[in-house]
């Protein structure tokens, strides 16, 4: 009996003091969330549902009345009350019909990339060290399925004709809509995702440290999961640059092309690819231009992501997925889908100008991105010798000179000299 109660009283202490240890290290890895961005756990509703609408009206707003325009005239004359109507209006051009057809569509642009992210050929290499001592590998091939997508795009041009980029141009809004019903599902799914308990992951995936309160649609907002994973299938890695990145350009050579068709003033049906390229005007050809150097830039510069916040600290929840997948490629388009409504002829002293403006913005934003990528993959390489920085009591460092020097955040300087050249060509 003896014997028995002293092995009961080992075995209990045992239990104990392994379930003492292993709290502290379960909440080291995955930290509950106490700060709180975005409004907070009780209004984060009110954010999700403004983003949701917000590329919707916005994409409503160019050529959903009417009269076509972009803004509707009623926007100029104050009269107000025809907003009304102008819902009216983009409620015709979401039928049931056209919102299925452009499901498809996302739905298969999503597949042809998550295809491309094995097909495509191109080196793996190791991210950043996250914070469990993990260090994850990535494919570094977002450019090769740049040149698949417009070889693909092509292909089918050849075939149907500028119909096919017309059509893209005339769904719009339901695209819009689609992808943003994409970005919910897809959202809520990793939210479920990320509770899953299994032997590899006994405690399990690593969270991010901001996306776990607690408060379910905050972390569904924020990303409860830091890198969701399957098999080696990084999701927010793919929809980091992929589909968003190239479907924005993609958006912006279908405006081309319903600009080329409506100058020409032939029926898509009959239109020749030589008129539709003798109707798209300069401001739009600047702005196809300067955008297509960002993603492509974006895009051969893959592996600077991996040391971004984005990848490294935010989990990836609707906020990401839908700046990702919908806000971007559908609010970024907007100035060529504004010139596809409104030609705007440019004096060659205001292409110089804005081309220099570009240029401007290119090397500040390139030159502070590539040098605070160098630091943080080796801050011990020559290149970053002269660079003097503070370390933080989180144990992170801040680059302070150089670049850094000039201001806390000089790259988003170098963004909106770039999305100023993007936006002026519009008149």
């Amino acid at each position: 009996m003896v014997s028995k109660t002293a092995s009961g009283k080992r075995s209990q202490n045992t239990v104990t003091e392994t379930a003492d240890t292993a709290k502290p290290v379960l909440q080291l890895r995955n930290p509950v969330t106490h700060h709180f961005e975005f409004l907070g756990p009780y209004l984060t509703p009110l954010v999700i549902a403004a983003l949701t609408v917000l590329p919707t009206a916005l994409n409503g707003l160019c050529g959903g009345g009417d009269d076509q325009q972009c803004p509707p005239s009623w926007v100029y004359t104050m009269e107000w009350g025809q907003h009304t109507h102008l819902v009216e209006q983009i409620g015709l051009q979401l039928t049931e019909e056209r919102v299925f057809r452009a499901v498809m569509v996302v739905c298969g642009w999503m597949t042809l990339h998550a295809c491309l992210y094995y097909v495509v050929p191109g080196r793996w290499i190791k991210g950043t060290q996250i914070r469990d001592g993990a260090v994850l590998t990535y494919p570094i091939n977002a450019f090769g399925a740049l040149i698949a997508s417009y070889a693909l795009i092509a292909g089918l041009s050849a075939v149907y004709g500028p119909a096919l980029l017309y059509w893209v141009a005339d769904n719009t809004l339901s695209l819009c809509v689609a992808s943003t019903l994409l970005c919910l599902l897809q959202s809520g799914l990793l939210y479920s995702y990320s509770f899953r308990v299994t032997t590899e992951l006994p405690d399990g995936p690593l969270l991010a440290e901001g996306g776990n309160s607690g408060y379910a649609l905050y972390d569904f907002f924020i990303g409860r999961e830091l890198n969701p994973r399957v098999g080696s299938f990084d999701f927010k890695y793919f929809c980091e640059l992929r589909p968003g990145l190239i479907g924005w350009t993609a958006l912006n050579a279908a405006n081309a092309v319903r600009q080329g068709v409506s100058v020409s003033g032939v029926s898509v049906e009959s239109v020749t690819w030589a008129q539709v390229f003798g109707g798209i005007g300069m401001s739009m050809w600047l702005v196809l231009a300067f955008q297509l150097y960002y993603v492509v830039d974006a895009l051969w510069n893959e592996a600077a992501i991996l040391t971004t916040m984005d990848i490294t600290t935010d989990g990836f929840g609707f906020m990401l997925n839908f700046g990702d997948l919908a806000w971007v490629p559908f609010t970024y388009s907007l100035q060529s889908r504004y010139l596809a409504m409104h030609p705007v002829d440019l004096s060659p002293f205001a292409v110089a100008a804005l081309i220099g403006l570009k240029l401007t913005g290119l090397y500040i934003f390139r030159g502070s991105n590539g040098q605070k990528n160098k630091f943080r993959t080796n801050p011990n390489s020559p290149s970053c010798a002269h660079l003097k920085y503070l370390e933080t009591k989180s144990g992170s460092k801040l680059i302070i000179s150089g670049w850094w020097g000039i201001a806390r955040h000089v790259n988003y300087t170098g963004d909106w000299l770039m999305a100023l050249s993007w936006c002026l060509p519009t008149g």
